[in-house]
């Protein structure tokens, strides 16, 4: 009878540990997030000098953001998958030989983005009036002089980060990969 009660112990151990890796691979919250950023002006060559307004509405673009399904062999979604969207940020490196860069642009972005599925804004700006107004952008202003300060050039070229960031509605966090877009800044 002590081998039998033995036995039933070892064998709930062996199911109970069986379930929870089960569980854990099969996971229903496991989405990724991409982005990608597209504008009319191709390439991203965007002139400072004008009026801000213009200047604005010309480095804006649209911003597609997708759910991917991690295991692509697995087509059952579940509702708990989608992702709400918090925010998106934009960062900036430059590819020049200057190391300065504008501060990173946060802005709350709401939306749902199905599992497997895409959500699309248009209009995205990649930068605000505190991008434009500060190093080394506001540097390529005719009021300041129309070049970089720090590298002498009329051209400053950046590439732009874009990462999006949720959760799902299982609570779980999601952000993308932030991906550049080389764009050129002139006079």
């Amino acid at each position: 009878m002590r081998n039998y009660g033995l036995l039933i112990l070892l064998a709930v151990a062996v199911v109970s540990l069986g379930c929870d890796e089960r569980t854990e691979q099969t996971d229903s919250g496991g989405v990724l997030l991409q982005t990608e950023f597209s504008a009319s002006n191709v390439p991203f060559r965007f002139s400072v000098n004008g009026d801000v307004t213009d200047f604005q509405a010309a480095v804006a673009g649209t911003l597609t953001i997708t759910s991917v399904l991690p295991n692509i062999e697995n087509t059952n979604t579940s509702v708990l998958m989608d992702v709400e969207l918090e925010g998106v940020e934009f960062t900036y490196t430059r590819v020049d030989r200057g190391t300065r860069v504008p501060p990173p642009f946060y802005f709350n972005l709401l939306g749902t983005v199905p599992a497997g599925g895409t959500l699309t804004y248009n209009g995205m700006p990649i930068l605000s009036i505190e991008q434009i107004s500060n190093p080394p952008i506001s540097d390529l202003l005719f009021e300041n002089g129309g070049f970089d300060k720090e590298t002498g050039e009329t051209v400053v070229t950046m590439n732009v980060w874009v990462r999006a960031y949720g959760r799902t509605l299982s609570g779980r966090e999601v952000q993308s990969t932030p991906r550049p877009h080389t764009v050129e800044f002139t006079q």
